[in-house]
């Protein structure tokens, strides 16, 4: 019985010290730095998210007066969607805003200080309108090119698959061109290969509405044909030959550029190496004078 009590009694001992030490007992130096590191992220995140949603309600308050309609809001919702940007039409359009009053008070600014320079600067009020859409537009440009340069090649597969079975899966084909695309190209495949989980005809309109050059639209179209069942064959091949001759042209193309580029390089060239020889030439003249005298 005594036996019991005791133990007992250690057992509201243990669990007395257990609640009250784990109370009291000191944090750990490393524990102390993950709380400080979790409370600083939490109030950044915090800040963060206030500040998205603050920029997100005043964008939306001024988006009727941004000089922003309906048909230059769908243009730049087709620049995003294209680029895949984390952004909207408001914030591109404010950023248009903001970079223009910028080069109108440095103008002004300037203007005090030189006249005729300030007029100058006038100009940058227009670029700063300019840059933002432009710089987005030359990247799309950019990308269409490479994606033009890199289609035939990709066609030349789906042509070849297609031409063995006519059973063929079309995101098969693209999972076996992925490795050997260029970047670009490579994004827009992923994206066609993303969509085609939703059925290959919605995939191929939205490739040809994300991509609108003219073979790439051909091609949604015959694929989009033979889905429904039509054998078109015949205009595969003619869009093959289409696209090797498009290849040769490119190729042709290049090459001239090339030997263009050489011919301006060897023109310089020789440019430098008159010089040298009148320079050359002109000093042993000097030294021959002053010889002479």
């Amino acid at each position: 019985m005594e036996f019991l009590k005791l133990l007992a009694l250690a057992a509201v001992i243990y669990l007395c010290y257990t609640l009250v030490y784990s109370v009291i007992k000191p944090m750990s130096t490393k524990r102390k730095k993950r709380a400080r590191d979790f409370l600083a992220k939490s109030k950044d995140q915090q800040r963060t998210e206030k500040f998205l949603y603050f920029k997100d309600v005043i964008i939306k308050r001024l988006s009727k007066k941004l000089l922003l309609n309906e048909g230059t809001k769908e243009q730049y919702n087709y620049i995003i969607k294209r680029l895949d940007l984390k952004t909207t039409p408001e914030e591109l359009r404010l950023k248009q805003i903001v970079l223009s009053v910028g080069a109108l008070i440095c103008s002004l600014i300037i203007m005090q200080i030189v006249d005729i320079f300030g007029y100058v600067s006038l100009v940058f009020i227009v670029f700063g309108w300019i840059y933002p859409i432009d710089e987005l537009e030359k990247e799309i440009e950019k990308r269409n090119k490479n994606i033009a340069i890199d289609f035939p090649s990709f066609y030349s597969m789906v042509y070849y698959q297609y031409s063995r079975s006519i059973n063929i899966y079309l995101a098969d084909v693209v999972k076996d061109y992925l490795p050997n695309a260029n970047p670009d190209m490579a994004i827009e495949l992923s994206v066609l290969l993303d969509n085609i989980e939703y059925g290959e005809e919605y995939a191929l309109k939205q490739f040809k509405k994300r991509v609108p050059l003219r073979h790439i639209i051909k091609f949604c179209d015959i694929m989009e044909t033979r889905l429904r069942g039509y054998d078109n064959t015949s205009q595969m091949t003619y869009l093959k030959n289409e696209l090797y001759e498009q290849r040769v042209i490119a190729l042709e193309q290049e090459l001239k550029r090339r030997q263009d580029k050489n011919a301006r390089t060897q023109l310089v060239l020789l440019i430098i190496l008159g010089l040298y020889i009148v320079i050359y030439y002109y000093f042993q003249f000097i030294g021959a004078i002053k010889l002479f005298n």
